[in-house]
């Protein structure tokens, strides 16, 4: 036998079809996964096709002989993305297929395309590229003869790639009652060379030659001729610097501002790894603190766990960063003990009564505030003009611009909702008034801002009348690592009996319990559902910690019914696991910037009741039901429709999870980081 391997999507399907039709030669595919059967005695096969890593073969010895078909690695990555989206996994999204496939993060899709190169260019003993079989399969295919008995071609025989995708090849469509001629025609799907050039975008296509670049010109592949606005990502410059303001990672808060910031801190490193242009610093507690270090900080206490300085080893680590003023005392103690050692005791106690009754000491505490406060103000002027050396500041929440307004840089504010101005009924007066002071400091900044969706940036136009070339636009995403459909077969049992709740089909409420979140007409038409329809076997668990004027929320009615559970604060490692078991999670807000917990639900498959309003319809899509907040009839309605309609719920949870695969942390990150490039290049 031999191995004819290649990365996935690179025509490994079609040279085995002109094997068998032209050659008569079979072939088999050695594969891991546990899905799919192999053939009994693969390894009898004259050929066995695999996409693995050289050493995950079995049998793994170096005397089996090797073919490699290498393609263009965009041209393979476009296409895997497709198949993807199209075969393996219905629905997901094209572009984040495509994002997370050149990453590879962790080793996946088979080692990443250069690595699969790399290690099987090196073991080969034939490369065949995907270019030259394309055109010419016969000449390709003939390269085989120093490896393997090769017939005579018959060459009358010769299959286009277009005959294979609407005929019944013998590879590439299942085999015999398994043989599906939609999935064939998803499979052969264009084999075109260069087709990449009409679906990668620039900014991706920047991304895969950071990552591939040394093995595409290893192997004779050229880059694009970029467009002038994109003719940045080729030019050798000295790193764009940009520092993040970063002091929400250090609180005890748990909310959304937290999430944005470790999402950012987390998915960052991925993207930068192979990227020299861009240096990211952190700004938190007066100090500054690259992102790599924090990041292995990070990974070593988890996400919910930050190293928190004390109130000494901030003064500490802030005096030593300033001069470091104690330095000058620590000399004068040392000169002392040496004075003391040497002279005399009667001498010694003569000159220290001295010192302390003449004018010496004081002279010389004078000379030393004199000394440490030139050492400070020189330390602190370097250190502001390291803080303004930066090419960008990125605020995360307009009420931190406080923490920066001394500087003099960029800066870039992200804006999630503007509740406090909209809404002043649903917050405090203090809460009000530091979000309008934040936003007075970012308008007399002139800072740019990113907006989470399309709502938050036209009340942005509409209150602050911002330019349009100062608001940027990028979504927020759901941890998908975390929250996926997979939960849904999980075991809830212990969960459940944790927060002393019934095994009942449940719908879920998530939030703060406080007034913008509207769960007052959420369970008043839950009630009037269960007092109309008795018989629908259904409950509603509310999460979440106490907020705002909790206690002026809820009638007596609402708290006692039997029917509504309130949890309180649900551990995040258990949030996955209420999404996917709830049949609906009811979320109709008064407002949402964008609605984060939506998204996390319908990541896992589950549809979302929601609010008619602000972010919520760009961000559910038609992953849910729409229902108007301050109508109790309408939210009634739409309950009983999920409730009762198994085949819509059902729909609805397929769509859920589809429109959820359009947000990824990886298309954020990459998507602030043009972002930054924008207004730096502005």
């Amino acid at each position: 036998m031999i191995w004819l391997a290649s990365f996935p999507r690179s025509g490994n399907t079609f040279f085995r079809n002109v094997l068998h039709e032209v050659y008569g030669i079979s072939s088999s595919t050695f594969h891991l996964d546990a899905q799919r059967p192999l053939d009994q005695h693969y390894e009898q096969f004259p050929v066995v096709k695999t996409h693995l890593l050289p050493g995950h073969l079995k049998p793994n010895s170096q005397d089996i002989k090797s073919v490699y078909i290498l393609r263009d690695g965009r041209d393979a990555l476009v296409s895997i993305a497709h198949h993807r989206k199209d075969i393996v996994q219905p629905g997901s999204d094209f572009y984040n297929n495509l994002l997370e496939a050149i990453l590879a993060l962790g080793g996946s899709h088979f080692g990443g395309w250069s690595e699969n190169v790399r290690q099987w260019t090196e073991r080969a003993d034939v490369v065949i590229r995907f270019e030259d079989l394309i055109q010419n399969p016969i000449q390709e295919i003939e390269k085989l003869r120093g490896l393997l008995d090769l017939p005579t071609p018959q060459l009358d025989k010769l299959p286009t790639f277009e005959s294979l995708k609407f005929g019944r090849p013998a590879y590439g469509g299942g085999k015999g009652k398994d043989f599906d001629s939609q999935r064939l025609q998803k499979h052969f799907r264009r084999g075109k060379v260069g087709a990449w050039k009409e679906e990668m975008p620039p900014e991706l296509e920047h991304l895969f030659w950071c990552q591939h670049g040394a093995t595409m010109e290893k192997w004779g592949y050229e880059r694009s001729a970029v467009s002038p606005q994109s003719s940045f990502f080729f030019q050798k410059k000295s790193p764009k610097k940009i520092l993040i303001e970063a002091s929400k990672l250090f609180t005890q808060d748990n909310d959304g501002i937290q999430r944005y910031l470790l999402e950012l801190v987390e998915h960052l490193p991925a993207l930068l790894e192979h990227q020299a242009d861009w240096q990211i610093d952190l700004y938190h507690n007066n100090r500054v603190q690259p992102l790599h270090s924090l990041q292995t900080e990070l990974q070593e206490r988890g996400l919910k766990k930050f190293h928190r300085p004390s109130p000494v080893e901030e003064v500490n680590t802030q005096l030593e960063q300033l001069g470091g003023h104690h330095d000058y005392e620590n000399r004068l103690l040392q000169l002392k003990a040496t004075i003391k050692e040497r002279l005399p005791s009667g001498l010694y106690r003569a000159l220290s009564y001295s010192y302390r009754k003449g004018p010496f000491r004081a002279m010389l505490r004078q000379y030393q505030r004199h000394v440490t406060q030139q050492k400070y103000t020189t330390a602190e002027k370097a250190y502001q003009q390291l803080l303004n050396s930066y090419d960008l500041i990125h605020v995360p929440l307009p009420q931190h611009m406080k923490f920066v307004q001394h500087l003099d840089a960029r800066f870039l504010v992200t804006v999630h909702d503007l509740t406090p101005q909209l809404f002043p009924d649903f917050h405090t007066e203090d809460n009000i008034e530091g979000a309008e002071a934040g936003m007075q400091q970012l308008l007399k900044k002139e800072a740019h801002v990113l907006a989470i969706s399309k709502a938050t940036k036209s009340d942005m136009q509409r209150l602050y009348k911002l330019p349009e070339d100062r608001l940027h636009l990028v979504y927020e995403a759901a941890n998908r690592g975390r929250f996926h459909r997979a939960q849904r077969q999980a075991d809830f049992a212990p969960i459940r009996a944790r927060y002393q709740l019934p095994d009942v089909p449940f719908l879920l409420c998530l939030s703060t319990i406080e007034p913008r979140k509207n769960l007052v007409n959420t369970i008043q038409a839950f009630l009037s559902l269960i007092e109309e329809q008795p018989q629908l076997d259904i409950h509603l668990f509310i999460c979440g910690k106490k907020g705002w004027k909790f206690e002026q929320l809820f009638s007596e009615a609402m708290l006692q019914s039997e029917r509504i559970h309130f949890t309180g604060f649900v551990d995040d490692d258990h949030l996955p696991l209420f999404y996917a078991q709830a049949l609906a999670l009811c979320y109709v807000s008064h407002y949402e910037g964008f609605g984060l917990p939506i998204l996390e639900a319908m990541s896992c498959g589950t549809p979302v009741i929601y609010g008619d309003n602000s972010s919520m319809p760009e961000v559910v899509g038609e992953g849910g039901l729409a229902a108007t907040a301050d109508d109790v009839a309408s939210i009634k309605r739409q309950l009983l429709q999920l409730i009762s309609k198994e085949e819509l719920r059902a729909e609805k949870s397929q769509k859920a999870w589809a429109q959820a695969q359009r947000f990824s942390w990886l298309k954020v990150v990459l998507e602030t980081l043009e972002v930054y490039r924008k207004i730096i290049h502005s």
